[in-house]
């Protein structure tokens, strides 16, 4: 896949896409999931993978296709401290980005999301009411350092420190001032453990490992940033919606179910489903099949939701074998016509499957 998504408007609305992974199988594949949601959602500009391996790992990483990538140094071990603590590779990656990508110097917006997310509607600075000095993001109400004595240690702006995650939409000036801060922070809060207990950070597990999600609200706060909270825009596979809004992104982050059937990306740690020839994860029951599970609209949704979900990640995985294995085309056409998720005009998706045609799916496979 190239690295370009949609056609841009003219300037000053260029924008681009990122989010980082390690060399590892279990990001493979949800980059399989994310890079086919990006280009069915129709989101704009070009997209980049930050890539932060070792380089013992690099050699034998087997994923280099996957999608449009920038290496980015690996501090999964600090080099300083010692510290194991890969999520420190988010900031680290896009100052990376900012310091040595072309791309960089080219743009006006940019989108950060997670390797594990799906996305369903294009995420455009326009659309969403992001401006420069106010980015947009989701709530993350769970951390309370923000409103007690952590933020008071970690940012002169305490009052300032907004909860927010998931997906930002920042413009570029914005980036740059606060991703070095971003970084930093990270680090401070990692390091201060003798603030991990739950009641300064809301980490149930007093481990530290929400120290990134924090090092991003004091930097932001320490340069006088502050967010748009947008609680429609993400959503959790499985959490209802709320009435009359369409989530643009799933963010598969915690275990869902569908009646009986459930999926949790943390039993897939290790899972070489992208290396493996032909191989998908159990798929979930048949959207047609909601209607026997529950009677509750909101339940309904979020099962339709869910589908939806792995539905996207099985597609991305049959379209990757298809490409690098060789799939006989009709052998293909027979499995999407399991994964096909059909939207009406309003988002709605309908409970049947339909088919694409050969010459569809040759398009698919050539995009």
């Amino acid at each position: 896949m190239g690295n370009q998504l949609q056609d841009m408007p003219k300037a000053p609305w260029r924008m681009h896409t990122l989010f980082l992974v390690e060399c590892r199988d279990y990001f493979d594949w949800q980059t399989v999931g994310l890079m086919l949601s990006l280009r069915k959602s129709g989101q704009r500009g070009s997209v980049t993978r930050l890539l932060s391996c070792t380089d013992r790992d690099m050699r034998v990483y087997k994923g280099r296709d996957l999608a449009p990538t920038l290496d980015v140094p690996s501090l999964s071990k600090h080099p300083v401290t010692g510290d194991w603590y890969p999520a420190i590779n988010k900031p680290a990656g896009v100052v990376h980005w900012l310091n040595h990508s072309d791309d960089a110097k080219n743009v006006d917006w940019v989108v950060i999301l997670d390797a594990d997310m799906i996305m369903r509607r294009p995420i455009t600075p326009w659309d969403v009411g992001a401006e420069k000095g106010k980015h947009v993001s989701a709530s993350y109400g769970y951390l309370v350092g923000c409103d007690n004595e952590l933020a008071k240690i970690h940012t002169s702006h305490p009052e300032l420190c907004d909860k927010v995650g998931g997906f930002i939409v920042i413009h570029i000036d914005d980036l740059r001032a606060m991703a070095p801060l971003w970084l930093s922070k990270t680090e401070e809060v990692r390091a201060d453990k003798d603030h991990w207990a739950t009641k300064y950070t809301g980490d149930i597990y007093s481990s530290g490992w929400i120290s990134e999600m924090y090092g991003y609200s004091f930097g932001a706060a320490e340069v006088g940033l502050r967010h748009k909270i947008n609680d429609h825009l993400m959503i959790y596979p499985g959490y209802i919606p709320a009435p009359g809004k369409e989530p643009s992104v799933l963010h598969y982050g915690l275990r869902f179910n569908v009646s009986s059937w459930n999926f949790d990306k943390a039993e897939h740690l290790n899972n070489g489903i992208v290396h493996q020839c032909n191989k998908l994860f159990p798929p979930p029951p048949y959207p047609q099949q909601v209607e026997t599970m529950t009677k509750k609209e909101g339940v309904h949704r979020a099962f339709l939701l869910s589908i939806e979900c792995m539905n996207t990640l099985n597609e991305g995985l049959v379209l990757h074998h298809a490409q690098r294995d060789g799939m006989h085309l009709h052998s293909l056409h027979s499995l999407l016509i399991r994964f096909a998720l059909v939207c009406a005009p309003d988002s709605k998706p309908l409970l049947h499957a339909r088919p694409m045609s050969s010459s569809q799916l040759s398009l698919t496979l050539t995009a």
